[in-house]
């Protein structure tokens, strides 16, 4: 595999044995923007609702007829990206999309006084520019972006490991300081625009530096013979694709994760309505912090146990945790229990996702000679997003069934029903049906073969 020259200071960091924290740290400053961003859109509900004054059920199905729009453009990035051949990289050129998913971001917290309708087609344009467009182009290079910035799996997972505490760490500080905050000053739109602006310009900034400090090292197409570019068809690919069983378990594993996730925009109703202290959503935030060292632990729990087990031990756990809190209602306790064993439920496919993307690269090449890597990304990027365009349109759509009104200071039984299902017993059974997913999964079974094979082809032996 070619790789671009060494200068004077010898093996670039990304293919370094003892890989520097610094580069790790780099590598993670646009994930903390992402995250922010997201867990912000994740409020886009509640925005719309209890401050604009829109209706939960037609903002619900706004959001989740948006997804129909994503699947062209994911479909449609990944093809470019497998065709993207640049100076700076195959990857790394999309990352500076963060810029511009942050400026729709603004605008789409600041809608305009206009009419009703018009506020609808406002939010709605502002949600498919975040999504359609600037999170296709960040989520579709993630996982080609790492392969060809750490050419080793060790610093994979590494990185990815690093990436993973500093996300999570950074998000909980988020998640507690946050519910404080809306407590307050998100009341109304002048505090959210007062939040919004200076927030996401930071941000914007901040996204950025991955593009600047983490080069791309490996400058051919991975995995093609004698350095190839792919030129297959958009339908050869997705021919390719179709005989990749285990990309469509790890999709369905994004879709899952990212709609039990996301899911969460009915936290905020539940504190508020059920709990009846939207202040206490933050103190349970607190307690999530136990769940930042399990990340530490992750490469040593996966070279021990496999990555397989790892995802279905975590996801078993999560199930438990989704019943403890069920169980105890309100109490502040198992509230408190039951979300960090639910955390840890999630953190494989959400934090871990790109080894597991990158696994999937692999096995499709070793099965059919052929290394995609675009549609491959682009494919488990849509299912993310579904997931996240999923849970808002569930919220919405089941809320506005239920009679929920963001007006009311108390809500109907049937609503607080709703509430208490969106935010309980509906994570459960996806955690089941997760569950039943993962013993599917069997890459660890076929690695050692795999891995001899692919080094074979590649002149590494």
């Amino acid at each position: 595999m070619k790789k671009e020259k060494l200068n004077e200071k010898g093996v670039p960091f990304g293919a370094r044995q003892k890989m520097p924290l610094f580069y790790g740290l780099a590598w993670s400053t646009r994930g903390i923007s992402a995250a922010i961003n997201a867990a912000l859109l994740m409020q886009i509900t509640f925005y719309c609702t209890d401050i604009l004054g829109l209706k939960a059920g037609i903002v619900g199905g706004m959001l989740l007829g948006s997804k129909i729009i994503d699947a062209f453009t994911d479909l449609g990035f990944g093809f470019i990206l497998d065709k993207t051949h640049t100076k700076l990289g195959k990857a790394r050129p999309y990352e500076l999309f963060i810029i511009f998913e942050w400026i729709f971001t603004i605008f789409m917290f600041n809608a305009p006084k206009i009419s009703e309708g018009g506020q609808y087609i406002w939010i709605f344009i502002m949600y498919v520019m975040v999504n359609a467009v600037c999170a296709t182009a960040l989520g579709g290079i993630d996982s080609v972006y790492l392969a060809r910035a750490f050419t080793t799996n060790q610093n994979q997972i590494k990185v990815m490991s690093i990436n993973g505490f500093v996300v999570m760490f950074v998000s909980i500080i988020f998640n507690i300081w946050f519910p404080g905050w809306l407590d307050t000053a998100g009341r109304t739109q002048e505090g959210w625009r007062s939040l919004i602006i200076p927030a996401g310009i930071t941000l914007a900034i901040l996204g950025v530096l991955r593009f600047i400090f983490c080069k791309e090292i490996v400058a051919d197409e991975a995995g093609t013979e004698g350095g190839k570019k792919n030129d297959l068809s958009l339908k050869e690919s997705m021919k390719h694709l179709g005989k990749n069983k285990y990309l469509f378990i790890v999709v369905g594993l994004m879709f899952l994760t990212f709609l039990v996730n996301n899911m969460q925009t009915a936290t905020t109703y539940y504190f508020k309505y059920i709990v009846g202290d939207i202040s206490l959503q933050g103190t349970v935030a607190v307690t999530a912090m136990i769940v930042v060292p399990a990340l530490v632990l992750f490469p040593m729990l996966a070279n021990k146990f496999g990555t397989t087990n790892l995802l279905r031990g975590a996801v078993l756990i999560g199930a438990i945790g989704l019943l403890i809190r069920t169980i105890g209602g309100t109490s502040l306790v198992t509230l408190i229990i039951g979300g960090c064993l639910m955390g840890i439920g999630t953190l494989p496919i959400s934090m871990m996702i790109n080894t597991y993307l990158i696994d999937c690269m692999d096995y499709g090449e070793w099965k059919t000679g052929v290394r995609i890597e675009g549609l491959v990304a682009s494919i488990a990027n849509f299912a993310s997003k579904v997931g996240n365009g999923v849970a808002l349109g569930v919220v919405g759509l089941v809320m506005g069934l239920a009679g929920y009104d963001g007006t009311l200071a108390v809500q109907s039984a049937s609503a607080n029903a709703a509430i208490i299902f969106l935010y309980n017993i509906f994570p459960m059974i996806m955690f089941v049906v997760m569950f039943i997913l993962s013993l599917n999964y069997k890459v660890d079974e076929i690695r050692p073969q795999m891995d001899a094979d692919l080094k074979a082809k590649h002149g590494q032996n």
